[in-house]
């Protein structure tokens, strides 16, 4: 993108070309235009502004149109106001500075130059949809329940530019409406999918989900930030987040069941995050680990080293075996064999504008 000039150029220069070119001085400028001298060099000088009555003078003085004048004072008052702007943009840059412009940056939310900080906050600024920094803060403060959590968290910016991330997909006008039951009846037939191709299921989870009025966005975690999902509402519809840090499919889904236990078991103004250890996280895990592997199952499963014997558990309840073996694992302590079982995927984040996520496995 073309970096804008850092600087604006009254009006009054044109006209002062003109009149350089003419041989007409400030004093026979004044009296062709019925103003006075004081007036004219006001002018030359953008102390006062071109008023459409003057730039119909200058037409018929000049011979260029009233509209050209016009054109070049509005572009005049454009760039003062720019440059005024980016001087308030700039003051914030150590603000914005602490947020993750890396992590934004390869999401391509922020693409100017490292040493553009007003271009950089107005990206930032953006991405959030503000004005200001103060602007953010109040929003987010004053604004919908998760967010007064969000801005609790010790990494708060951080968590913010995470889940601001995957709002920015989300066109909540194109949404059913959420319904629960619906949700609870699905349940069954969304984890029948992890015995496909991550490549292709991960598209069918977002749209069976979106069917019952429940957004599932995939966002790369930022470094450091330590969560695998959050669950959220707003507009009426859970948000389900996964960073789906490892990037295996046991991990994929249990925290994918883990957020939708948030959905269906707990009240709808709460931030509910992976890493919190209370009540509500400790409820979501078991009804991950029951929806994967139903209790009446579970005391079959295998306790040995034994890939066969994972592979035919898992096939005898309908799911990927890495799931299966992310139980063992879990329940023995012993993580140190079978990852040939679990499958690895990465996921490509949409752009700005995008309300998809591909997996690739």
């Amino acid at each position: 993108m073309a970096r804008l000039p850092n600087y604006a150029v009254p009006t009054g220069d044109f006209i002062e070309e003109w009149m350089d070119a003419n041989g007409i001085n400030a004093a026979e400028m004044s009296r062709r235009l019925g103003v006075t001298r004081k007036h004219v060099s006001e002018l030359l000088h953008g102390k006062v502004g071109l008023s459409a009555e003057i730039a119909v003078a200058l037409e018929r003085v000049t011979s260029v149109s009233a509209d050209h004048w016009n054109r070049l004072e509005a572009t005049y008052r454009d760039d003062l106001v720019r440059l005024e702007s980016e001087a308030i943009l700039a003051a914030q840059y150590f603000e914005v500075k602490d947020f993750p412009l890396r992590y934004l940056r390869n999401l391509g939310f922020v693409s100017s130059e490292k040493h553009d900080k007003a271009g950089i906050v107005a990206e930032v600024l953006t991405f959030f949809r503000v004005n200001s920094i103060s602007a953010l803060d109040d929003t987010w403060c004053q604004g919908v329940a998760y967010r007064k959590t969000a801005m609790a968290n010790p990494k708060s910016k951080d968590l913010l530019t995470w889940l601001t991330a995957a709002e920015r997909s989300v066109n909540f006008s194109e949404l059913e409406p959420f319904d629960k039951d619906a949700l609870s009846a699905l349940l069954l037939s969304l984890r029948a999918l992890s015995l496909g191709d991550p490549d292709r299921y991960i598209p069918q989870l977002i749209d069976s989900l979106a069917s019952v009025g429940v957004v599932l966005r995939l966002v790369p975690e930022v470094p450091g930030l330590g969560i695998h999902g959050a669950t959220r509402w707003l507009d009426r519809h859970p948000i389900v987040q996964l960073s789906v840090r490892g990037k295996t499919d046991d991990q994929l889904w249990f925290t994918l069941f883990h957020e939708l236990g948030h959905v269906l078991l707990h009240e709808d103004r709460g931030l509910y995050l992976t890493d919190d250890e209370d009540e509500a996280e400790q409820e979501a895990d078991g009804f991950a680990a029951d929806t994967l592997i139903p209790p009446e199952k579970a005391a079959s499963l295998p306790r040995s080293r034994s890939l066969s014997e994972v592979e035919r558990f898992a096939a005898d309840i309908g799911v990927a075996p890495g799931i299966v073996l992310g139980r063992v694992q879990r329940d023995t302590g012993d993580y140190k064999w079978g990852h040939q079982l679990k499958r690895h995927f990465r996921f490509v984040y949409g752009s700005a504008d995008s309300d998809t996520n591909e997996a690739v496995s």
